[in-house]
């Protein structure tokens, strides 16, 4: 009996030792957290591009290149230099480049020894500079090779003397003397008459040129009566050219 009560006892104390035991501690609930609020903005996040396209598209400027200057100009190196009709010393001289002036070049010979120029003396006709005599500026390659002119008679300028008279009526015929200076571009033989206003015709004449250069002939007329006269002086073909003159015969009776 008292067994029993022994037990009963022990079960008493064990469920009131279990009731004193510290509870395991309640399961705490997270607070919710804080919500920022991000603006938005327009802003738009741009697209890598790829570097080969960037590349691609990217205009590189074309660099402006300072032509040359296309004229060339030639000067003399220390003393005037003449200007010939041809690229040789035999041709006639027709103008001269002095010192302190330039002449245009615009062309040369084939093995560039004389140069081709805008005449220094007269721009509205060409001739040509001994090379070794000047100084050239600019680029001679580019320009073209001229040819020699043909060798010709290139003017012919009269004269007449008396170029008046008056004398008696019953004094003629009277003889007046005609001169013609000729000139030509080179070594030439030269055949040359005259024609007066009446329509007599002389013979022909021939004088040599050695080089370009102007000689002299002359040759006398009858003029048989009083009146206004010309007189021409021709150059036989091919080398054909002309120069005139007038004057005046007067009588008195």
């Amino acid at each position: 009996m008292k067994r029993r009560h022994l037990i009963f006892f022990l079960l008493v104390l064990v469920t009131i030792s279990s009731c004193n035991l510290p509870s395991s501690p309640p399961t705490e609930t997270p607070l919710p957290q804080p919500t920022i609020d991000i603006p938005v903005t327009s802003v738009n996040t741009p697209t890598p591009v790829p570097v080969e396209t960037l590349v691609d598209e990217i205009v590189f400027p074309t660099p402006t290149l300072t032509p040359t200057p296309s004229t060339v100009l030639a000067s003399p190196r220390d003393q005037p230099v003449n200007c010939r009709f041809g690229p040789d010393v035999s041709y006639t001289v027709i103008g001269a480049l002095i010192v302190g002036r330039q002449a245009e070049v615009i062309g040369k010979n084939i093995d560039i020894t004389w140069i081709y120029v805008r005449n220094p003396s007269d721009p509205s006709t060409s001739c040509w500079l001994f090379v070794d005599l000047v100084h050239v500026e600019g680029n001679l390659e580019m320009l073209p090779v001229v040819g020699p002119p043909e060798i010709m008679v290139t003017n012919i300028k009269v004269s007449v003397d008396p170029s008046a008279m008056n004398v008696a009526c019953n004094a003629f015929p009277q003889s007046v003397i005609i001169s013609a200076e000729i000139t030509t571009n080179g070594p030439l033989v030269v055949n040359w008459y005259w024609e007066t206003s009446t329509g007599q015709v002389s013979d022909q004449k021939q004088i040599l040129f050695e080089a370009g250069e102007t000689k002299t002939v002359q040759d006398y007329y009858q003029v048989p009566r009083a009146g206004d006269y010309f007189i021409d002086v021709r150059s036989a073909p091919p080398n054909s050219q002309m120069g005139e003159a007038t004057f005046k015969a007067i009588c008195t009776p």
